[in-house]
């Protein structure tokens, strides 16, 4: 398997989910959360899931279901639902999710950690959802409290660098050097300061 990480929209975005149990709430609780608009098709559905602000239809999944989506997650541990639902994403270039079969999905949930405009993901490729939550919580502890405050000075340094490097090269020198001193202490670069860092990345 070789998956590549991106970042997708998920706002307002339709997503469905095969199941009605455990592994179907936490996914939806998930998908809801980034603003999704979740459907779940299951026979039977937890209470849980039915306190949720979502659509659900208590039947066996059909192709169809799957066909004007965003996103697809199968929890229903259903081989009959992972063959049909499998067939029709990759037949429609639909990321499929599957818990508990990765060999089928196309697509998989990391573990995440979010502060602000910063997202760490972490997956271990379904081999072991404990030790990718492990690593995320250890590179969360990275960053910065102040991480949003050092990524908009950040974004004000590089309109400062357009229009005073003339060098790719350079540029890149001034934006490291920057982003160094600010994670090195937590403070952020007063306009002499990036003029210092500015006028040694020129030379």
């Amino acid at each position: 398997m070789s998956f590549f990480p991106v970042l997708i929209e998920l706002e307002n975005e339709p997503c469905l989910i095969a199941g009605g149990g455990a592994i179907a709430l936490h996914k939806a609780e998930v998908l809801l959360k980034e603003g999704a608009k979740v459907t779940v098709v299951a026979p039977e559905v937890c209470k849980e899931l039915e306190a949720l602000p979502l659509k659900i239809e208590k039947r066996y999944v059909r192709t169809e279901d799957a066909l004007d989506k965003l996103l697809v997650v199968d929890a229903s541990g259903s081989k009959e639902a992972e063959e049909l639902l499998s067939k029709a994403c990759s037949e429609h270039h639909i990321p499929y999710i599957c818990s508990g079969h990765g060999d089928a999905c196309t697509a998989i949930f990391p573990a995440i950690f979010r502060k602000g405009r910063t997202t760490v993901a972490v997956s271990s490729l379904g081999a072991s959802p404990p030790a990718s939550a492990w690593l995320r919580d250890e590179l969360a502890g990275y960053v910065p409290e102040n991480m949003d405050l050092i990524l908009e000075r950040m974004a004000e340094l590089r309109k400062l660098a357009k229009e005073n490097i003339d060098t790719q090269e350079k540029r890149k020198e001034f934006f490291h050097r920057s982003l160094a001193a600010m994670l090195e202490d937590g403070h952020i670069l007063s306009d002499a300061e990036a003029e210092e860092i500015l006028r040694g990345s020129k030379e």
